[in-house]
């Protein structure tokens, strides 16, 4: 895979985040794939997804890669050689299938921690709202401080975005990892995420459940 880059000479830090930003991309689509031949995957849980793709992509990643309102374009906030590897057209589907992976882990979290207990799917629970909001936030710290932060820019060069509603006029640092900036507004979009994935995710499995409700008793009759 290394080879496939060998043009756009990274330097080792770049072949990294390269790599995992690709792997993050794919993996929701080969475990999709899967789940989906074997037909091991339900309805709610496929349009959870699908709509996480969706929220995420128009919610932020389309603007922040062409800095849409404000911002500067991704290419200009990194290296040419990250661009190579990550064309531009190519950065915000990556991203948001990123995003993907990241709400499947979120669900299934969620779903792990109430195993032997009632679904948190057919209703709102606030100890699932705070494992899905947990996760998010964490995953977003380690993505800003280790993942993006050859490519996030100074203060106001990251474009407004429906998800980034205070865009970089209101962005105080909020804390520092390593000397890198955790900022409010990389954090903002999923700490919005958080409760419309989970209110997603409830109204597609309340409806899948009622479906199935519905189909049983047809069947009796």
């Amino acid at each position: 895979m290394l080879d496939v880059f060998k043009d756009c000479e990274l330097i080792g830090i770049e072949y990294w985040l390269v790599i995992r930003l690709y792997i993050a991309a794919f993996i929701p689509v080969i475990l999709s794939s899967y789940y989906l031949i074997r037909k091991k995957v339900s309805l709610s849980v496929a349009l959870t997804l699908i709509s996480a793709f969706l929220i995420a992509a128009f919610g932020w990643e389309l603007w922040l890669t062409y800095g849409l309102a404000g911002g500067l374009p991704v290419d200009q906030r990194r290296s040419a050689m990250l661009t190579c590897a990550i064309p531009v057209n190519l950065n915000w589907f990556l991203n948001s299938l990123g995003d993907v992976l990241v709400v499947w882990i979120g669900l299934f979290l969620v779903k792990f921690f109430y195993r032997n207990k009632k679904s948190p799917f057919l209703k709102w629970k606030w100890g699932a709202f705070v494992i899905f909001l947990m996760w998010f936030i964490i995953q977003n710290i380690y993505v800003e401080a280790f993942f993006y932060n050859l490519q996030l820019g100074s203060n106001g060069d990251l474009s407004w975005a429906p998800l980034h509603p205070l865009g970089s006029w209101i962005n105080p640092t909020i804390f520092k990892i390593a000397d890198r900036s955790i900022t409010l507004q990389s954090q903002t979009s999923w700490i919005l995420m958080t409760p419309i994935i989970y209110l997603i995710s409830i109204y597609f499995n309340t409806k899948e459940r009622h479906a199935k409700v519905s189909l049983r008793s047809s069947t009796k009759d």
